[in-house]
């Protein structure tokens, strides 16, 4: 079976177009919806607890929403996902900067190293790539559960999160091994479809 997540190469501008809108309020629900789990991803991997994260992480969006207009996507100079997270790394170094000159602060000098060892030219490694995927997966699921009926969901739900073969599945949901493979490749086709449709970069 094909993996439901498409090349990560692949370059869909239209989303980033459009928030250079600010007038456009359902683009930038569905940038914030998106790209807002992943920038909490970003600054719990540097340390920043809650609800500090939370905090930092809309303040990262109103930057980015400022900052928009003037970032230009060239595919062969880098992501959108490395501009990002350089604006998320930039402010949580701020952020443990301002708190390590308080004398009672959390965190201290400790995440401030921390932070300032994580590279800031690309995306650091492998995992904010991987953290993207997952995200768009998580969106395409939140999508197509509610567009199934229960049966067929539990068809695909109990194969790929519980791992349970075709024929153990059958004899729980009481439903034909036939069914339940049909039933699996529909959720993969609108899964498949949904990842592809999330706007990425």
């Amino acid at each position: 079976m094909e993996p439901l997540t498409s090349d990560p190469e692949r370059t869909r501008a239209s989303l980033l177009q459009r928030v250079r809108n600010l007038g456009d309020q359902q683009s930038w629900n569905q940038f914030v919806e998106l790209y807002g789990p992943i920038i909490l991803r970003y600054l719990r991997r540097m340390g920043v607890a809650d609800p500090t994260d939370r905090d930092l992480a809309q303040e990262v969006l109103t930057l980015v929403m400022q900052r928009i207009g003037t970032f230009e996507y060239d595919p062969q100079r880098g992501r959108f996902r490395a501009w990002l997270w350089k604006i998320t790394r930039n402010r949580a170094s701020r952020h443990f900067t301002e708190s390590a000159r308080q004398p009672a602060a959390a965190g201290g000098s400790g995440h401030q190293i921390r932070v300032s060892q994580v590279p800031d030219d690309a995306c650091p490694d492998a995992w904010v790539e991987d953290e993207w995927q997952k995200r768009r997966l998580e969106v395409a699921i939140q999508r197509v559960r509610p567009k199934v009926q229960e049966t067929t969901w539990q068809s695909f739900a109990l194969r790929f999160f519980d791992g349970l073969s075709n024929d153990q599945i059958a004899r729980r949901l009481g439903i034909s091994t036939a069914s339940v493979y049909t039933n699996i490749c529909r959720v993969v086709r609108r899964l498949r479809k949904a990842v592809e449709e999330t706007e990425d970069e």
